[in-house]
């Protein structure tokens, strides 16, 4: 057992409480902390490292941030919600000498798939009519090879090395995404990078809502399965003026899409509008409410080309949330041959959003062999 104290408690001086809180370097007493377990409040990591350079044997952080991924201390340190906080900091005020204990590291198994909560969430910022995100991909506890140059916390005082670490973040998760692009395309070298993209998004395992109340603002399509999308049956593909016809709809001026085009200042009001509420040939489908008061209808017309079988025939399966209606003409699209193009318009209407700001459903494309799925947001700004 170790003496348990507040970092607020064992501060340098008066002036330095407010600091200590948070075990900040310099602010706590070397010979009140010495041999015992310090409670602290998470401000910037390195708290532990704190704690240990002035003797103490580990670290309680307080955090209702990052609590979904583990993470690496320089001393024996655990990372608990503020609900838990206030227990223990009552714990210790309550008490003539407050202990605590370390106890041995225990596996426990979790429920999966979920996002966690350092991933950034929806609705898109920059387009209305865009979901974000596309997909969700394992992003916690990666293991990878690391640079035995540097220390596995960064920290100062940290003398703990290895050829290989555990990290999280989305950083994390874009090489899964990366390397499963790179697996489809494989298969199919002249898919466009819209059609891969098209090819993981339709193909995601859906994920549950119910541990996931952001829904689709969290994980976008689903969590990726690059088996799948090497067979995704439909593809939704874009050409380059498909991106120009998007970014006029969406407001940008001819220079600044020039930019990105790397060509001479382009002329909006002289190319053609792209079809529908986005104006865009994607795999995901968003429609933000227009009023609070009355309905909000979107037209979104899309083209597939059929990569799977070459004669087949896809019927479409639609599920609306409570106060959507979605309509799909037609609901059978029948191919002849491999990169046949069918195209087809989603029609949906919504009703003002009472107890949520979002709804989901989703629209599928089934044959025997594929079943070819977008997600369908509608969200109250």
């Amino acid at each position: 057992m170790y003496n348990l104290v507040s970092g607020g408690d064992v501060a340098n001086n008066i002036e330095s409480k407010d600091s200590a809180m948070f075990c900040v370097e310099g602010s706590l007493d070397p010979n009140k902390v010495k041999d015992s377990l310090v409670f602290c409040k998470l401000m910037t990591w390195g708290a532990d490292s704190v704690v240990k350079s002035i003797g103490a044997n580990g670290a309680i952080l307080q955090s209702d941030q990052f609590l979904d991924n583990t993470d690496i201390f320089m001393a024996p340190s655990t990372l608990v919600s503020g609900f838990v906080g206030v227990t223990i900091d009552s714990y210790i005020h309550s008490t003539r000498t407050p202990t605590a204990v370390i106890y041995k590291t225990r596996q426990l198994k979790a429920a999966a798939p979920f996002v966690a909560a350092f991933s950034s969430r929806g609705p898109n910022p920059g387009s209305n009519r865009i979901l974000k995100p596309d997909i969700a991909a394992p992003g916690v506890d990666i293991l990878a090879g690391y640079t035995p140059l540097k220390s596995l916390t960064g920290l100062k005082g940290d003398t703990q090395f290895s050829k290989f670490t555990l990290m999280s973040g989305t950083s994390m998760a874009c090489p899964h995404v990366a390397a499963a692009a790179a697996y489809v395309k494989s298969f199919h070298p002249l898919l466009s990078p819209a059609a891969i993209r098209s090819a993981l998004l339709t193909t995601a395992r859906p994920i549950s809502r119910r541990r996931n109340p952001d829904g689709e603002f969290g994980y976008g399509a689903g969590n990726l399965n690059p088996a799948k999308a090497t067979n995704p049956g439909l593809i939704y593909d874009l050409h380059d003026m498909s991106y120009i016809q998007f970014l006029c709809t969406e407001g940008y001026t001819g220079s600044s899409i020039a930019i990105l085009t790397g060509s001479k200042s382009i002329n909006c009001s002289t190319i053609i509008p792209g079809q529908g509420y986005d104006s865009l040939n994607y795999p995901t489908f968003q429609v933000r409410l227009r009023s609070t008061q009355q309905s909000t209808t979107a037209v979104f017309w899309r083209e597939v080309t059929n990569v799977g079988r070459p004669v087949s025939v896809y019927n479409a399966t639609i599920r609306a949330p409570p106060g959507v209606e979605i309509t799909v003409v037609p609901s059978t699209l029948s191919f002849s041959q491999l990169l046949q193009k069918q195209r087809f318009k989603v029609v949906v209407k919504a009703s003002p959003l009472s107890s949520t700001k979002m709804v989901s459903g989703w629209i599928a494309w089934v044959d025997a062999r594929h079943v070819v799925r977008s997600p369908i947001v509608v969200y109250s700004p």
